[in-house]
């Protein structure tokens, strides 16, 4: 073996690492991306329960109201709107926004008590 084949050699072998570590570090964004979209879904499933249950419709007093936007820990902001929508049921719409900045909307129509 020459030593223009034993680099040779190191160049092929260097170039298929960083395809590899190329592949490991888009895996790993994914997993992170993943992550916070599970916090994101999971903050808002359990705004539209409680919201559902009626605590989010006494705490802002009445439906109808645009609702307010919360910090939740990690980043994240949830807003919980009630708005009426035909007779006694009103429309309950809680949005999250990641800290990335990407928003996931949760809608449920439910009946007044």
């Amino acid at each position: 073996m020459t030593l223009l084949e034993a680099l040779l050699a190191l160049v092929i072998l260097g170039l298929s690492a960083v395809g590899y570590l190329d592949v490991f570090q888009s895996s790993a964004r994914a997993v992170q991306v993943t992550d916070e979209w599970t916090q994101a879904v999971s903050i808002a499933e359990s705004a539209m329960e409680a919201a559902t249950l009626g605590d989010a419709l006494q705490a802002q007093g009445a439906l109808g109201t645009s609702g307010r936007t919360e910090s939740i820990t990690g980043g994240f902001q949830r807003r919980i709107a009630v708005q009426p929508w035909r007779g006694r049921v009103h429309e309950i719409v809680v949005v999250v926004t990641t800290p990335r900045g990407v928003t996931f909307t949760l809608r449920r129509l439910a009946g007044s008590s």
